[in-house]
């Protein structure tokens, strides 16, 4: 591979230009992040390329030498750029995404799982660093780091990316990365669910919102927690959805299906229960393999013949 010191294509910086923040978290020393206009934070030589709503980048951090080879050494797909540090060959490899996945909105949760564990496979075929959880990359326009870029940019849908990995069997990654979200998500969802009746009233819903964004951040208890604006967003988006769709009138209508539910399998097995006796008592009175009549096993059991008929009829025909 040729590295060179960054001068990105025009399509990379349209890129990156394009899915930064408008004003993004940046640093010229990582331990020092600060939120800058756009304009500014690109100059610098780390950058938050990912927005806070959504995934526009999958990225994965390899710190060890070689790092720039590993999607070769590992039949990974080809980068659409990778950063490399010449100090000691430690290097970020950004994967753009065809279709930003959203990371703030309920319904959209199983692409975001879907993300999580793609993350998780690329880092573990690679030997990138699970605790690399972001916002902060190395910026591929700045002239600090070594780039390399294959031509165009390339964008990716995360189908193709998965057929590059083995998502069979596995576990969402809880600790790192996007698996944090969706497990965010999870937990302050089933919480809200029995929550929210505490809040059913008029008047009541800058409560709700309050309540559940202070349960979120007591959730954000990740080795890597969370950022507050994701922490944030997380919260809206359950505070939002379990309010629109989580009503009284909705609840009692759950409680009542609960109801229906329960009787209809309490009748089921009731049923089951007749029909055992019923069947030990034809046994019972069978005569050299001919069926007893209704009536006889009416009184065997103690039941009208109209009820075996209605009921158990099927016994005689099969």
């Amino acid at each position: 591979m040729h590295l060179e010191h960054a001068l990105a294509s025009a399509a990379l910086v349209e890129l990156v230009t394009e899915f930064a923040p408008r004003r993004p978290y940046c640093a010229w020393d990582k331990h020092a992040a600060r939120v800058r206009p756009q304009a500014m934070a690109l100059t610098a030589p780390y950058l938050q390329l990912n927005p806070p709503a959504h995934h526009a980048w999958l990225l994965i951090d390899i710190d060890r030498i070689g790092a720039a080879t590993a999607w070769i050494d590992k039949d990974l797909p080809p980068p659409t750029y990778i950063a490399i540090n010449p100090e000691n060959g430690h290097a970020h490899m950004g994967y753009s995404l065809a279709a930003p996945v959203c990371k703030t909105e309920l319904a959209r949760l199983k692409p975001l799982r879907y993300l999580a564990a793609i993350e998780h496979a690329f880092t573990e075929r690679a030997g990138g660093d699970f605790g690399f959880t972001g916002p902060l990359a190395k910026n591929p326009l700045h002239p600090q780091w070594k780039l390399w870029e294959p031509a165009n940019a390339p964008r990716y849908e995360l189908g193709y990316l998965a057929e590059f990995v083995d998502l069979a069997r596995r576990r969402m990654p809880l600790e790192a990365g996007v698996g944090r979200n969706c497990e965010l998500f999870d937990s302050l969802r089933f919480w809200a669910y029995s929550a929210v009746r505490e809040f059913w009233g008029p008047g009541r819903g800058d409560a709700w919102r309050e309540a559940v964004r202070r349960q979120a951040e007591a959730l954000n208890t990740f080795q890597q927690p969370l950022g507050n604006s994701e922490v944030a967003g997380i919260a809206r988006s359950v505070a939002k959805f379990i309010w629109r769709s989580f009503t009284p009138a909705g609840f009692r209508d759950i409680q009542a299906e609960r109801g229906r539910l329960g009787a209809a399998a309490s009748a089921k097995v009731k049923r089951a229960e007749h029909e055992k006796v019923i069947l030990e008592a034809i046994e019972h009175l069978s005569v050299e393999g001919w069926m007893p009549s209704m009536r006889t096993v009416a009184k065997a059991v103690g039941c009208s013949i109209s009820t075996l008929s209605e009921g158990y009829g099927h016994l005689w025909t099969s």
